[in-house]
């Protein structure tokens, strides 16, 4: 049943993993399947395979699919950074329990290949986001003789809806787990839960996985049924208990998505207070997994930090503002409520407040955007001050250049030229730009010209010229009144 959805890659020292994402997720309400929902930039079963490749990236690894699945094996084909992982998808065709999904992948060629090769097989819920790479590496340990299963454990002071682990009175052996809704009152009672984290010897999984029934209150088939087969048949249940419980927070639900999506941020957010940014308001910034910050930043209330947005050393960042996939050189001043995509600053630039920095800006070391401040798909150079009210799209400015407010490039009027629709303003060094003007794109600004406030600039400019283009000033004595009596 293997959907040939392999990557290439080195086989894994002795273990394998396989991850369950075939699940409806009903209770997400969503069309999406549940492991594409979003968790600081990056699908939940991103951030469980991104542990799995820093811990074991020579790993074997299927992925179990069934809802969605061509949504699933897309978005695992297009992501760059799980490239060099060796994935499977193998598929689920009924969703009808994690048994039911663990033997659809040891039927597969994934899986035969497992057991013929002797790995032990470590199985991860597709939807556990706040996992470690640590409690990966300890599940991976051998098991011992005559201990086929491992299963990860913790204590709840509230384990509603988790499988209860059942041991004998002594309890040193597991005898089973129970399911919640198999329950009885007294077992409901029990706090050391089950996790749906297992390390298997393969053939006990494989064999085993043949025997399981679906006489349940689901009608499902129980991967967790599996531990009472261990300790039926004379042989030992390992358990690792496991202190950290927010790591084992699943998503079932949308409050529980927003759940984990606040803890996760708590984490990127201390992991970089603890290496010198400085957070002025912390509970209120919000910053992406891939976002990578220089030393003494200091990050105002509110701030957004999105996709692959770097920032240098001794930059400020004024509150509410939104950075997505941008570029901050060192020493860079970001002021309130600017909002910049696909952009890149560069050293000693100041942008905002209110500024907008649309995809394929660049800006210029020491320059100056200002409020109200609008770029497009232009390179700004060295020196350059933009200090307000002004829109730049499709251009390309010069240094020490001088934007007066209320400049606009008029780069859009229908026409496909060169194949291009949008046209291009060329303003060269040292050009003075008076308040009010416009440019009437293609059009070419010559180095140190000065352009009059208030004209509409349509030619060329060359060199050094004063340009002046606006209807001649005409003063009618005594209209105003007439108007008004009209």
């Amino acid at each position: 049943m293997g959907m040939g959805v392999t990557r290439q890659g080195n086989s894994g020292a002795g273990v394998s993993i396989l991850i369950l994402a075939a699940g409806l997720g009903k209770r997400m309400r969503s069309s999406l399947p549940k492991v594409l929902h979003d968790l600081a930039g990056k699908p939940l079963i991103f951030h469980v395979l991104n542990h799995v490749r820093q811990v074991c990236p020579e790993a074997p690894v299927g992925v179990v699919v069934g809802h969605g699945h061509e949504k699933v094996a897309a978005y695992l084909k297009s992501e760059a950074m799980l490239s060099d992982l060796s994935i499977t998808l193998i598929h689920q065709p009924e969703q009808r329990g994690t048994g039911h999904a663990a033997r659809c992948a040891m039927e597969s060629a994934w899986g035969v290949e497992r057991v013929s090769s002797n790995h032990s097989i470590l199985i991860l819920p597709g939807d556990l986001p706040l996992i470690s790479g640590e409690l990966i590496r300890e599940m991976l340990r051998p098991l011992e003789a005559r201990t086929p299963l491992r299963a990860l454990t913790c204590r709840l002071a509230d384990p509603t809806g988790y499988g209860r682990i059942l041991r004998s009175l002594d309890q040193q052996r597991v005898l089973r787990i129970v399911e919640e809704k198999d329950a009885s009152p007294d077992e409901r009672k029990t706090q050391e839960v089950a996790t749906s984290i297992y390390s298997f010897e393969p053939h006990f999984l494989s064999r085993a996985l043949l025997n399981l029934s679906a006489n349940n209150a689901q009608n499902e088939y129980y991967l967790t049924d599996l531990v009472a087969m261990v300790a039926d048949s004379g042989l030992e249940v390992a358990t690792l208990d496991w202190q950290d419980v927010e790591q084992l927070r699943g998503v079932n639900d949308p409050w529980e998505l927003a759940q984990a999506r606040q803890l996760f941020n708590d984490r990127c957010v201390k992991k970089w207070a603890l290496q010198g940014v400085q957070f002025l308001d912390p509970a209120s910034v919000r910053i992406e997994v891939l976002v990578q910050l220089g030393s003494e930043v200091i990050i105002d209330s509110g701030v957004v930090l999105k996709g692959l947005t770097h920032i240098g050393d001794r930059c400020q960042i004024g509150p509410h503002s939104v950075l997505n996939q941008v570029t901050i050189e060192s020493d860079v001043i970001i002021k309130a409520g600017t909002v910049a995509e696909s952009a890149v600053i560069r050293s000693f630039a100041q942008v905002g407040p209110q500024a907008h920095l649309r995809p394929g800006t660049e800006i210029g070391t020491h320059s100056k955007i200002g409020n109200f401040v609008e770029l497009k798909k232009t390179k700004v150079g060295d020196f350059t001050s933009s200090a307000h009210l002004s829109y730049l799209g499709d251009a390309q400015v010069g240094s020490r250049v001088n934007i007066g407010c209320g400049f606009v490039t008029c780069n859009f009027d229908g026409r496909v030229i060169e194949g291009e629709r949008k046209h291009k303003t060329w303003i060269e060094d040292e050009v003075f730009l008076g308040s009010g003007c416009q440019a009437v794109a293609p059009v070419r600004i010559g180095r140190g010209a000065y352009v009059a406030s208030g004209s509409t600039i349509t030619e060329n400019v060359e060199p050094g010229a004063l340009a002046i283009a606006r209807a001649r000033q005409v003063n009618k004595q005594d209209y105003a009144k007439k108007l008004r009596e009209e």
